[in-house]
């Protein structure tokens, strides 16, 4: 079994902004749609962990990344849909970000 972190780096070898992965983490917290059920459960706990690791392994690049190799970070990071509300969330990005990631669910054709 293929863990997230593994599966990201696969997916996306030039790993991605800290912006992006930010929206990234936080799509992941909001909604597992089009996630492959063999890398679920994704709990915050595991999100700031495979995000702390993505950092720490340079795929995750750009400004805030020093702060973004510890899962508090991460945590904090999720915590701010909650605090500020959903406005944290850009779900048009997030959406972008996961289908180019290979995140995404069959619709059927109308």
């Amino acid at each position: 079994m293929q863990d997230l972190t593994s599966y990201l780096v696969a997916r996306a070898p030039e790993g991605m902004s800290y912006s992006d992965a930010v929206q990234l983490c936080l799509r992941l917290y909001c909604t597992v749609d089009g996630v492959p059920d063999a890398l679920l459960p994704l709990s915050k706990e595991t999100l700031a962990e495979v995000f702390s690791k993505l950092a720490n392994a340079g795929w995750v690049r750009g400004g805030g990344v020093q702060e973004a190799t510890t899962p508090r970070h991460w945590i904090e990071v999720i915590g701010a849909v909650l605090k500020r509300g959903p406005d944290v969330v850009d779900m048009g990005r997030g959406q972008a970000l996961a289908s180019q990631v290979r995140f995404v669910t069959e619709r059927a054709a109308l």
